[in-house]
């Protein structure tokens, strides 16, 4: 059977997708499996299945290997070139050795007796090189055999093979342009660069730290929201990792006195990343944070963020509003570029004309029309703001209030007739209104122009694969009103008390946590309350009313719903709210 045959045959891929893959590899070449995954018809996993049952050779159980010791890879590297093998796709895995099996020759009196391979297994997602197959048997002597494994699974476990340090040696830590253009583009750093790389995809990581030390510089990765440490490196490599970046993101490699923009786009695992760069100086040398946005993995769907069956009514309503303005507030991080870009995919844009002012465009989204600040050339938020009006939008999407200016002509917009959607760094809800006071706004304007404000932070998931259930304490239960909030929520929300807890796993890096979820405060921002505002202007009062006459649930409160279900754990609601 052929390729798209069989890809039909498993996952019921139509035959439009297989023809056009064909048609692409007429014009372009390749294997057409490979075609279908750029063109989001397949992911790579099921066309490894595919190739294992079209090739008869069994697929690689990743859950089924016990972790390789150094030894093994010290014979392999003594036997054969695991650089050119690995260039090629071919990882070794496993293999027999003369004497005493996998653990290697017996040694003879006065000498090592010579290693010589009896088998040995190769993982590989790229079957039809046979040049490499032909290499192995022919070097080696011996039996090989073959498995089918993703791309990320090789450069999981080809770590070890790599080496990076040993060839660096050509240059000195030096800080002229050319130096370092020439130390950036060497293999080593190449390579440990793609490692990197590699391994935050792996784990999903938002974000990759490079911290510069006196000591050992450190890398660090940012997975569901919470920073962990990845490895270290010594000051030559670290200039050579900073430099490599900047040459990428097409950065002034020689500048290390002002912080620095730019982005790259890279292919890892099949899949599509835009690196967004960011270079700032410290006192002990240059630290980079590389923003990771996954094209793939686009999914804007308001339903999925986390909101309550109870308030997704109230959000709906105040984003199908025709004027005014809706605000989302939190820290940075907190998700709330997420919300806003899921808001703007929940309405008509065939019937609505939607324009965003970013800073900067983190992803583009078909039927919106997005513009990039450069307050370099004049473009601020508010100079945005005050052109695209004459463009006769229904819909602005502002990035962020962040001085009286925006803040000013937001109002404005809001109040001639279109809907602002925009974000506000505040604690929580009801403060938001008195931020904007701050800025100088007056409280009859915001009556005016505000329909609503939500609150929200990102919290961490309970790992689907590890999690079990967990008996809470009676010292937890009488500390935090769980068992109140679920009386009250449990017939509205239809909530079923199933607390559960990660144990920590391969899949979540031992963490017990996997994937992200949001917790949300909020408030339609109604005629009593705008009465009360202005009367008042007291946040306590406020909150009061909030809680007493509108059902206001605060964002621990919304989190410990999510304790209830079993989504997340009370330490990880009490570490955002």
């Amino acid at each position: 059977m052929l390729i798209g045959e069989v890809l039909t045959e498993l996952f019921d891929i139509g035959d439009s997708e297989i023809n056009k893959a064909l048609e692409l590899q007429k014009e372009v070449g390749g294997y057409v499996g490979q075609i279908l995954i750029s063109m989001g018809a397949v992911n790579e996993i099921q066309l490894m299945a595919a190739l294992s049952k079209q090739m008869d050779i069994p697929l690689f159980d990743r859950e089924s290997l016990p972790e390789i010791d150094a030894d093994f890879y010290a014979k392999i590297t003594g036997l054969i070139d695991t650089e050119y093998l690995l260039r090629q796709r071919y990882l070794p895995i496993s293999a027999e050795f003369e004497g005493v099996g996998p653990g290697g020759p017996q040694e003879k009196e006065g000498q090592d007796a010579p290693v010589k391979c009896r088998s040995i297994v190769f993982i590989t997602n790229d079957p039809l090189k046979s040049s490499a197959l032909d290499y192995a048997s022919k070097v080696l002597g011996c039996r090989v055999n073959l498995m089918l494994a993703a791309e990320q699974v090789i450069n999981e476990l080809s770590r070890p093979l790599l080496t990076f340090d040993k060839d660096l040696v050509s240059l000195t830590v030096d800080d002229n342009p050319e130096l370092l253009r020439e130390m950036a583009s060497e293999a080593p750093v190449i390579k440990f660069l793609n490692n990197i790389l590699s391994n935050a995809v792996e784990l999903r990581a938002s974000d990759i730290h490079m911290e510069p030390s006196e000591s050992a510089s450190r890398i660090k990765l940012r997975i569901d929201g919470v920073l962990h440490d990845s490895e270290t490196v010594n000051e030559k490599l670290f200039l050579a990792l900073v430099s490599r970046i900047k040459l990428l993101a097409r950065l002034d490699i020689a500048e290390k006195r002002l912080p620095q923009d730019g982005k790259f786009s890279t292919k890892i695992s099949a899949t599509l990343i835009d690196v967004r760069v960011s270079s700032i100086p410290f006192a002990i040398g240059e630290g980079v944070v590389m923003r990771l946005l996954y094209r793939e993995r686009l999914t804007f769907d308001i339903t999925k963020l986390g909101i309550e069956k109870d308030v997704e009514p109230t959000i709906m309503e105040l984003i199908n509003m025709p004027y005014g303005i809706l605000l989302v507030t939190g820290p940075t991080g907190s998700g709330k570029t997420t919300s806003l870009y899921s808001m703007l995919s929940s309405l008509d844009k065939r019937e609505k004309k939607i324009i965003t002012v970013e800073d900067p465009v983190e992803y583009k989204i078909d039927g919106i029309n997005q513009i990039q600040v450069k307050d370099e050339i004049g473009l601020s938020f508010a100079a945005c703001l005050r052109s695209i009006l004459r463009h006769d939008p229904d819909v602005i999407m502002v990035g962020e209030i962040r001085d009286p200016e925006t803040a000013a002509v937001a109002v404005q917009s809001a109040l001639t007739g279109h809907l602002v959607l925009s974000t506000l760094h505040t604690n929580d809800a009801p403060s938001s209104l008195f931020r904007l006071i701050e800025m100088g706004l007056e409280g009859y304007l915001l009556n005016a122009s505000i329909l609503g404000i939500i609150a929200q932070r990102i919290i961490r998931r309970n790992c689907q694969f590890c999690s079990k259930p967990f008996e809470p304490s009676k010292a937890l239960l009488n500390k935090y009103p769980i068992m109140q909030l679920y009386e009250r929520y449990k017939d509205s929300l239809g909530l079923r008390l199933d607390m559960k807890r990660g144990t920590g796993c391969r899949k979540c890096a031992g963490t017990g946590y996997r994937g992200m979820i949001a917790v949300y405060e909020v408030f339609k921002y109604s005629e009593d309350l705008k009465e009360q505002f202005l009367k008042e202007q007291s946040i306590i009062a406020m909150r009061k009313s909030l809680i007493e006459h509108h059902g206001f649930r605060t964002l621990r409160e919304d989190g410990l719903l999510k304790v209830i279900t079993g989504t997340t754990t009370v330490e990880e609601v009490l570490r955002v709210s």
